[in-house]
């Protein structure tokens, strides 16, 4: 999946499921839950971290025509494969704007990356990557 090598490449995959409330404040919070708990997921290989990112995101990244069939590609892959937390990790900034988030993460000698978000059923999800 493409999620992995985007994640290994630049900062590692993406980083409690974050539920944002109403305020900034929370929603900020959220994001950063989201983001932490998928990194840690994908480098412990648990196919949970596969639930974190959006319905679209999994369709594309797998090349498979529906949403279960993406999940399931994706939590077989995510069980057979780890990503390396990089030394370092941080997240840089995060801005909300309504039900999108972006968050910027980088680590020392390996770039950084652009995490886009999108809240789905409540749940802010990783739509998208962006490696630098």
């Amino acid at each position: 999946m493409k999620t992995k090598a985007s994640l290994a490449i630049g900062l590692v995959a993406m980083a409690a499921a974050g539920c944002g409330g109403g305020g900034t404040a929370s929603n900020q919070q959220g994001v950063r839950s989201t983001f932490n708990k998928v990194v840690h997921e994908l480098a412990d290989r648990n196919p949970a971290a596969c639930e974190l990112f959006s319905k679209r995101y999994a369709v594309e990244n797998t090349g498979q025509a529906n949403y279960q069939a993406a999940l399931a590609t994706c939590r077989a892959h995510t069980s057979q494969h780890s990503v390396s937390l990089p030394p370092g990790l941080r997240i840089d900034h995060v801005e909300v704007k309504g039900n999108t988030a972006t968050l910027k993460a980088s680590a020392p000698g390996q770039g950084s990356g652009i995490f886009h978000f999108v809240k789905e059923s409540g749940q802010w999800k990783i739509d998208s990557v962006t490696s630098r």
